[in-house]
């Protein structure tokens, strides 16, 4: 390589500065912060936000605005906005300058940061007991804490309400209320306890309404239903109203006492309904039917058909019919025949 030894090698290396210094001009906007913090008790932190504008390769006064209509403050090139001028829940402030024709922008942009306020939570406890049932009175009470339960003997004598199911052997059940925390007032309110489960060995204490229930083979002592039978009384009501009865009585359908339609077939064999009556017989007797309303239209073979069992009566037997009276000696002679005169 050839030493440096001419009088222009030498002119250039011996040049200082050999470059020429940088002259980009930029426009700079630090914040102190990036949000204002809002507790629950809507004091925000902090107290306020500063904007510096940084100048590079320029100088001037900085101009400043803000969206939504924030209000700022400025100190030369610092600009500041409180909680209360921020407007709405995210601002952008921006910093400009114009320098040799050229417009130069900076930003930053805050947020309002809101802490949750803590709401009602839900609660539930616990009782069992050897009552038939509990009380519904009173229908609400109130506990002090976020950790109280009623207290004993609550809706029920020997009641003792706890956080978790306790265990329950036969012939017990188990209650429970729900409740609800406040924190505001710091205390829980408790409803009344409802039946949430239970052993037993059948269930003849129990009423419940079981909405649409599917079932199989069914055992039933008595169905009843409807306005007129309010109780598991077998017997026409006598209230007006109507409904049905169904148990090892009979089956009652509709009112008796009232204009209508009825139904009724005991367990005696008796068979009631408007215009027919069917009262039931005896070892020695047979069953009567009797009817009042009209056969229209009506065919059939009938074997024997009299006025009466008995003393002066007419009869219809197969292609004979018979007048049959009592004579003075009270016997029964026959009045009128017509037809087979051997019959």
């Amino acid at each position: 390589m050839t030493s440096i030894g001419g009088t222009r090698d030498r002119l250039i290396m011996n040049t200082v500065p050999r470059f020429e210094p940088a002259n980009d001009r930029v426009l700079l906007l630090a914040a102190t912060a990036q949000a204002f913090k809002v507790a629950a008790t809507t004091i925000a932190a902090p107290v306020s936000i500063d904007f510096t504008a940084g100048l590079v390769n320029m100088q001037g006064q900085v101009a400043f605005s803000a969206s939504n209509a924030s209000v700022l403050t400025r100190v030369g090139n610092v600009a500041s906005m409180t909680y209360g001028g921020m407007v709405g829940d995210s601002v952008t402030v921006t910093a400009s300058i114009v320098v040799d024709g050229l417009t130069y922008t900076a930003s930053q942009t805050v947020s309002k940061i809101f802490d949750g306020v803590t709401g009602n939570s839900a609660r539930i406890c616990y009782s069992k007991t050897s009552l038939l049932s509990l009380g519904s009175a009173p229908a609400t009470l109130s506990t002090e804490g976020a950790a109280s339960y009623p207290p004993i003997d609550t809706w029920g004598a020997g009641t003792v309400w706890e956080g978790s199911p306790p265990l329950f052997g036969a012939g017990e059940s188990l209650y429970r209320s729900d409740g609800i925390f406040n924190p505001a007032s710091g205390t829980t309110k408790w409803a009344a306890p409802y039946l949430s489960a239970l052993k037993v060995g059948q269930l003849s204490a129990i009423s419940a309404d079981l909405g649409k229930v599917t079932a199989g083979d069914i055992f039933s002592a008595t169905l009843h239903g409807g306005a007129g039978y309010p109780t598991n009384n077998y017997g026409w009501p006598s209230n007006g109203g109507s409904g049905f009865h169904l148990s090892d009585k009979g089956l009652l359908i509709g009112n008796i006492n009232v204009p209508g339609g009825f139904f009724q077939l005991s367990s005696t064999g008796l068979l009631e309904m408007p215009g027919l009556t069917v009262t039931p017989g005896t070892p020695t007797t047979a069953p009567v039917a009797r009817f009042s309303g009209e056969l229209v239209a009506a065919t059939g073979t009938i074997g024997l058909l009299r006025s009466r069992t008995s003393g002066a009566r007419v009869e219809i037997r197969g292609d004979v019919q018979k007048v049959i009276g009592i004579n003075a000696s009270g016997a029964e002679v026959v009045v009128v025949q017509i037809g087979d005169l051997d019959a």
